[in-house]
């Protein structure tokens, strides 16, 4: 049986950091937004590839990027998060970890094809949430988290 663990806290609270010490173990892939400059990148472990993923409106943004709030996102960043997770050819990792599932995903876009695909994957999965999410994530999504940690 897997077990489904959010880890949430506010910006800056260290959940890109404590998951990324958590992939670091064997058996486990993520796919984690790390800050860069501007914006976020997409963190693609054990593979180790970084593309990226969100900019803040006002830099300089490329054309096929797409609009949300306050950030432009790329496609190219979720169609590289589905292809590796093609990769895994019907033998996931034994833990999952995706970060992070907000608003976009609420939506249906970003990695909200990708969490539905994790959640029927058979693995222990763990996603990052902000609090404010914590009841309208797991409620879109159709499952109830085992475990919250707070940071």
């Amino acid at each position: 049986m897997s077990i489904i663990t959010i880890v949430t806290g506010e910006i800056d609270a260290g959940k890109t950091r404590y998951l990324h010490e958590r992939a670091s173990q064997s058996g486990t892939a993520a796919w984690l937004s790390v800050k860069s400059l501007p914006g976020y990148d997409l963190l693609m472990l054990p593979a180790g590839g970084r593309i990226p993923l969100a900019r803040p409106a006002g830099t300089d943004i490329p054309r096929d990027w797409f609009p949300f709030r306050r950030f432009f996102f790329n496609p190219v960043a979720f169609a590289a998060a589905e292809s590796c997770w093609a990769a895994f050819e019907g033998s996931p990792p034994k833990e999952l970890i995706l970060d992070e599932v907000g608003p976009l995903e609420l939506e249906g876009r970003g990695f909200a094809p990708l969490l539905r695909v994790f959640l029927s994957a058979g693995s222990d999965l763990t996603v990052s949430v902000r609090p404010s999410l914590l009841e309208a994530v797991p409620d879109c999504f159709g499952f109830s988290p085992d475990r919250i940690i707070h940071l």
